[in-house]
């Protein structure tokens, strides 16, 4: 009787009898295709990468809008460095100068400004009325205290009218003075520089030198003492000298620049234009050896190469994997060569696609070549290992091949079907990274799949045919199908166990807030030799976190603003606030001046007295300095401050006073402290005007807050997708329920052992990077399960034992569930430790995955959906 075929039937029978009559030609084509699809990959547009986390947000994100007004007002925030080094100090001076000019002569239209020299005589010369009247009342009295103590040592019949009846006024025992507050740069809330004009005033605590020194093996070194006085303000010091005892002197050349270091092609064109300055300085003959190099957030350069680097070296490394283990499970050479060439033909347009739909590749996206090597190979892998089994029962190649694809395609369809879904269900993430690699993601599985059902028969034809099957069964031979059915029974009483323990540990799941965990290993024997160690004699008096910038309309919201931190800090003694600099830190108020003046008169008055001739120690040197200091009789104004100083707050277009810095009093890692420090000091509103607050931390968070908020909603609607996928894959209630039981133990082990990591070594938590792979992990999860329970229910292995289905579909679900490991694998030898836990997640949920599909779709087969029997 005659029975109308099958789509899949129809095309076998069409597309495999062309292809092997027309073999040569077939191959040519699909190598002209694959040279055209590498033409916008490599010419034009040419794939590109952004390693900008702002791109990845919406547009209409706050920080977003921040960061893009901080660059059309002041430019990047980063700082951009050229460093010097050399043991003639003043010839570093001088290439400071040159420098400086060959930048402001030769870049323009990059640079806003350029700053060689911070001189803070300014500061120093009118220290005293930027003290707070308090501080200054407190010298008064300390001047006041010290001329009666003299007065007592040298006078005898000197008596202190005011003071306490009980004190001994013949005691010449000295008393400990605080003249200064050691809080007092960050009260002011000067910039470093400003505040170094503070340092000599600081009394040094004696107990806390001694236990400094006892406890380090090397004394303190100070790399500012060797320089020359009259450079000090412009060199930053010098490293603690070698065996040899040479002394070498760092100097920088500090530039603003129009455009931050996460910007790719800008950085890139101001690194090309470095080496061009580097190579003229270089070229030039100096009295004494000298050296360059580029300093700064800048070099973050590195960092966008590094992360480029790390997806090759990682491909690399899971392609060589990958072929080890097919050449492990086909037993053969051929195998191996059939199966990577095919996935790696689906690598071409998957990245075709992505430079012609998106022009570049993001963070996550630059890795998926690795992941398609690992998802893709799956189905040449199935599509190979399935005509392996029909090479004996079939008489041509021709035939084997034709029935290999008719049995797999409708399998094929299923499973990309379900990992197609899992992936563009992060097109309903709001965060750009998500839904761009979804899609990219989507492509290559749908690829890959095409790939192997396509042209993976055209290179079987052209290298001649198949490697024979591996001879013997992974399960000891002398045991029974019932024998076979009652062991996987056993290891699923044993996954049910377990499963009820991962209960109890799914609740330690946690996502990442420690920053340092997410960022590159830093390994300082692998630093170039030529690179300059600017952080030499340097002290910093802001936290490790970088400034919110605060723009306003008028300068007058900035003073507002000030007032307004100056509560927190003082007042309220908000702990996550550190300092911030607004002109009003530079420029106190007139009238705050005016009343410090009174009290600077007084301490003038005081100082100048004769008897203070006769001072000891610090005390004499405290004298001096005020006697220099107090000599100060009139207020400021904001023409009066360095240019240097106010470039910090000097806008493109020259003006000043409408822009603010908030530094934060939490360390940089913490993320959870960081997304504190947004909510509190990211919105501020003056005058019925909401004033933008930038800070690239700002980005940072928002990307985490974004991703926490998505991955909780993708979850949900993966597991609806994939359910909904079942119930369409299977459509009696036992496949489907069979189905849902290995799918929904391989997702509560997998929690299961990510909780009980965290649990016990804070290990395996979800993070920014890894949390795509959760949607990748699941979708390919069930592909295990459909594949068993396809294979055993189809109508055409009606005679399949348990054991035929354990060395056929279970050797080819094992096989393309390694490799799938395999490409991961790549992750974890790179020094990213955020892509290393996608290496980490990924190896951890596709082998639990790949563990239970095997445990419980064997078992369930073997004693659920047992086949009729065919003979009685």
């Amino acid at each position: 009787m005659n029975t109308k075929k099958s789509f899949t039937e129809r095309f076998s029978q069409w597309y495999i009898p062309l292809v092997c009559r027309n073999k040569n030609k077939a191959l040519a084509f699909y190598i002209l295709l694959a040279i055209l699809m590498a033409f916008p990959i490599l010419v034009k547009p040419g794939l590109k990468l952004d390693a900008d986390l702002s791109h990845l947000l919406p547009e209409n994100t706050p920080s977003v809008k921040a960061l893009e007004e901080s660059y059309q007002r002041f430019g990047s925030t980063d700082r951009f460095m050229i460093a010097i080094q050399s043991d003639d100090a003043y010839l570093v001076a001088a290439l400071q100068d040159s420098i400086s000019d060959y930048i402001r002569k030769n870049w323009q239209g990059d640079v806003v400004s350029t700053q060689v020299d911070n001189d803070n005589k300014f500061f120093k010369d009118n220290a005293l009325l930027y003290l707070p009247v308090k501080h200054l009342e407190r010298i008064r009295d300390n001047l006041e205290d010290l001329q009666l103590e003299i007065g007592r040592k040298n006078g005898p019949l000197v008596v202190d009218l005011l003071g306490d009846a009980s004190a001994d006024s013949s005691s010449t025992e000295k008393k400990e003075r605080i003249w200064f507050d050691a809080n007092l740069p960050q009260e002011l809330g000067l910039p470093d520089e400003a505040a170094g004009a503070f340092d000599s005033f600081f009394k040094k605590n004696k107990e806390e030198t001694e236990q400094q020194v006892a406890s380090s093996d090397k004394p303190k070194w100070d790399g500012k003492k060797p320089v020359p006085e009259d450079l000090k303000t412009r060199l930053i010091g010098c490293p603690r000298p070698d065996s040899t005892g040479k002394i070498l002197f760092n100097g920088i050349v500090n530039a603003k620049l129009i455009r931050p270091s996460t910007d790719y092609e800008f950085v890139t064109h101001i690194l090309e234009r470095t080496d061009s300055l580097l190579a003229f300085f270089r070229s030039k003959t100096y009295p004494v050896p000298t050296r360059f190099s580029v300093e700064g957030t800048y070099e973050g350069l590195k960092e966008v190469d590094e992360v480029a680097n790390d997806s090759i070296f990682s491909f690399g490394v899971s392609l060589v994997l990958i072929v080890l283990l097919t050449m492990f499970f086909f037993r053969s050479v051929k195998g191996p060569i059939l199966v990577t060439a095919s996935v790696l033909y689906a690598c071409i347009p998957t990245l075709a696609f992505t430079a012609l739909f998106y022009g570049k590749m993001n963070p996550f996206t630059v890795f998926v070549a690795s992941i398609i090597l690992g998802i893709g190979i799956d189905y040449s892998i199935h599509i190979l290992g399935t005509a392996q089994k029909f090479l004996q029962k079939s008489s041509t190649l021709e035939e084997v091949l034709e029935l290999a694809q008719r049995r797999m395609l409708k399998p094929f369809i299923l499973a990309s079907f379900t990992t197609v879904a899992a992936f563009l269900t992060l097109l309903t993430a709001h965060f750009r990274g998500f839904y761009e690699f979804g899609l990219v993601a989507s492509m290559g599985v749908i690829f890959s799949m095409l790939t192997s059902v396509l042209v993976l028969p055209v290179f079987i034809k052209c290298m001649g045919g198949i490697p024979a099957a591996p001879k013997g069964s992974l399960l000891p031979k002398s045991w029974s199908d019932a024998k076979i059915v009652s062991f996987f029974k056993v290891l699923a009483f044993i996954g049910f166990a377990l499963g009820i323990v991962a209960i109890w540990f799914a609740r330690d799941v946690d996502f990442e807030h420690n920053l340092r965990n997410l960022r590159r290993v830093a390994i300082e024997k692998t630093e170039k030799k030529d690179r300059i160690g600017t952080g030499e004699a340097r002290s910093n008096n802001r936290a490790s976190s970088t400034p919110a910038a605060v723009m306003g309309s008028k300068s007058e919201q900035l003073d507002l603003l000030y007032d307004t931190l100056m509560v927190r800090l003082h007042v309220e003694h908000d702990t996550l606030l550190r300092s911030f600099l607004t002109l009003k830190t530079f420029v106190p108020p007139l009238d705050s001046q005016e009343r410090r003046l009174e009290v600077i008169e007084e301490i003038r008055d005081l100082v100048e007295a004769r008897v203070f001739d006769r001072a000891e120690g610090e005390d004499s040197a405290n004298v001096a300095t005020l006697r220099k200091l107090s000599s100060v009789d009139r207020a400021f104004e904001a023409k009066d401050i360095p240019d240097w100083a106010l470039d910090l707050l000097r806008e493109k277009d020259g003006s000043y006073g409408k822009i603010g810095f908030i530094y934060g009093g939490f360390q940089s890692w913490d993320a959870k402290a960081l997304h504190l420090f947004q909510d509190r000091y990211g919105h501020w509103d003056f005058d019925g005007e909401k004033l933008r607050t930038f800070s690239s931390q700002f980005i940072l968070s928002d990307v985490i807050q974004s991703v926490k908020e998505d991955s909780f909603s993708l979850a949900s609607v993966i597991i609806i997708v994939i359910f909904g996928t079942l119930v369409i894959s299977f459509r009696k209630p036992k496949y489907f329920l069979a189905g849902c039981v290995s799918f929904g133990m391989g997702t509560l082990l997998t929690l299961g052992v990510l909780g009980c990591l965290t649990h016990f070594f804070e290990f395996g938590k979800i993070s920014i990077y890894n949390v795509i792979v959760i949607p990748m992990t699941l979708g390919i999860g069930i592909d295990a399960t459909i594949h068993f329970i396809t294979s055993w229910t189809s109508n055409s292995n009606k005679n399949m034992s348990i054991r035929q289905l354990f060395d056929t579909t279970g050797r080819n679900v094992m096989a393309s569930s390694t490799t799938t490991i395999a490409g991961f694998v790549g992750f974890l030898f790179t020094t990213h430790r955020g892509l290393q836990g996608i290496g980490h997640l990924a190896c951890i949920g596709i082998f639990m995955f790949l563990v239970t599909s095997v445990i419980f779709s064997m078992y369930l087969c073997g004693s659920w959906l047992k086949k009729k029997e065919e003979t009685k």
